[in-house]
């Protein structure tokens, strides 16, 4: 973690309700260590570092120190509370305090300008420490005995040679240097498509795909609506081919966040290079039936669609199979 200026924790701000806690503040805290962790369920980053947040608070509870893990959103559906609760559910967040900062006021109270960032704040209540982005758990270890030790206590737990052991490490993977960047396709984050036309926002634009793609470029076939976050299917399940596409470089893992325009249950098919997934590819929330892959979509999170032992160049390929589908983002591990 980096060191910097000591300086009094601003309070918890903001906070709708509290999940697997009563309401807690930094001030009735005082004599604890605190790890606060500023985190979305929507960043991949996040999610990594969640298996090391609970061993750090496994391991040095015991000696006064506790995480608060401070939930901000990053996309207008991450302010949803039942969207945040699946969330913890689904990565069985259960034994750490969780802060619903759904309009990032705790978020921009620390300075935040992404997602995840940590804070080390010592038994006086200052703020000693800070982390942005994925580290593992050496990042963290060295300057949480320190804060313990100064607050008088003894840690005698060996530090960790190697991060946690965890499904989500193994669903979402790993990031490694080459692999395909994120992609959010929303107009406040993406100037253009891959494809040789202007999409008007917030209109529906009938897209047309000439077959030549880019890597790393996202491209639309079809009738979509432009949205400040995302891309909505504009037309019915029987027009046509549509489809979102992507030629990614090097990936283990891909992931969309996907969800649907009217909370109810939505459908997309999936295809790799032209052709439906086999088992050997298939993600953890895909499913293949008589030959046909798809995914359903019963929530607005990040979907694993595509597992591979090793990194793989392909084209990816996602078309709606229901009226109210949204397809927000490409993301790679």
């Amino acid at each position: 973690m980096e060191i910097i200026s000591a300086s009094l924790a601003p309070e918890l701000r903001g906070i709708k309700e509290w999940a697997n806690s009563e309401d807690l503040s930094i001030r009735n805290l005082k004599g604890k260590i605190i790890l606060l962790d500023c985190w979305t369920y929507t960043c991949i980053f996040c999610l990594r570092t969640i298996p090391i947040i609970r061993r750090l608070q496994q391991k040095y509870s015991k000696y006064g120190f506790q995480v608060i893990q401070a939930h901000s959103a990053e996309y207008e559906f991450a302010k949803n509370i039942s969207n945040i609760n699946r969330a913890l559910l689904r990565y069985d967040v259960r034994n750490i305090p969780v802060a619903f900062d759904i309009h990032n006021k705790t978020w921009e109270a620390y300075g935040n300008t992404y997602w995840p960032k940590h804070i080390l704040i010592d038994h006086n209540n200052l703020v000693r420490y800070e982390h942005a982005g994925y580290g593992g758990v050496e990042a963290f270890e060295d300057s949480i005995i320190e804060l313990l030790e100064e607050a008088g206590q003894k840690p005698t737990e060996a530090r960790d040679i190697e991060n946690p052991k965890h499904e989500i490490i193994d669903t979402y993977g790993m990031h490694f240097n080459g692999i395909a960047p994120e992609i959010c396709v929303g107009y406040s984050r993406l100037r253009k498509f891959g494809n040789n036309q202007k999409l008007r926002p917030n209109k529906i634009n009938t897209v047309v795909d000439s077959s030549f793609h880019t890597e790393n470029v996202a491209y639309l076939r079809g009738k979509w609506i432009w949205e400040q976050e995302g891309v909505k299917f504009a037309s019915s399940n029987n027009d046509g081919n549509p489809a979102v596409m992507m030629k990614y470089n090097s990936a283990k893992r891909v992931h969309c966040i996907i969800g649907t325009s009217d909370g109810n249950a939505g459908r997309a098919e999936l295809k790799i290079d032209g052709n439906y997934l086999t088992e050997e590819r298939i993600g953890k929330d895909a499913k293949i039936e008589n030959k046909i892959s798809f995914v359903d979509i019963r929530w607005t999170f990040m979907h694993n669609l595509i597992k591979t032992e090793k990194p793989e160049i392909h084209e990816i390929e996602i078309i709606p199979r229901s009226n109210n589908f949204i397809f927000y983002t490409f993301v790679f591990g």
